[in-house]
């Protein structure tokens, strides 16, 4: 008995779980802006929620009804990775009359005049020694470190 009331509500899940995966947006990125769209028709705005994390934008949709058989509940959550130049402070949402929810994130441009490559400085942190001194090192004429009789370049010996 309990198999067979599990076999009538196949269908519906199956539907549910098609609808959730259908959720398909539409994305632009330009030089300018970083733009989601999504059919959210279904569900109402306090259903839905739009959150930024650093370098995300997370879509959440959760709606519970009830039915003659029962209740529906559907949900579901997107996370979209930001491309370079997005801040989340600046992420704008808007949800149109006919359920289109467009999320539109501003991108810094970066100025042509700007250096391409910067050279960073990089600090010592290490331990320091006391009687630890720098000597410099003299310019030598021998071609080898290593002391393995003359090897030195001199002119009068041959």
């Amino acid at each position: 008995m309990f198999l067979n009331s599990l076999h009538g509500l196949r269908p519906k899940l199956c539907s549910l779980v098609r609808y959730t995966r259908g959720i398909r947006p539409q994305i632009k990125v330009a030089k300018e802006k970083f733009q989601i769209s999504l059919d959210l028709h279904q569900f109402k705005r306090e259903e839905i929620r739009v959150k930024a994390i650093p370098d995300y934008v997370v879509i959440e949709g959760k709606l519970e009804r009830k039915t003659k058989r029962g209740e529906v509940i559907k949900q579901f959550v997107r996370k979209f990775r930001l491309p370079d130049g997005c801040d989340p402070k600046t992420i704008k949402s808007e949800l149109s009359s006919d359920g289109i929810l467009t999320i539109t994130a501003p991108r810094k441009t970066y100025d042509a005049n700007m250096p391409s490559e910067t050279i960073i400085p990089i600090s010592y942190s290490g331990p320091s020694k006391e009687n630890e001194s720098i000597i410099p090192v003299k310019e030598t004429k021998c071609s080898s470190p290593i002391k393995q009789g003359p090897v030195c370049d001199d002119k009068t010996k041959k």
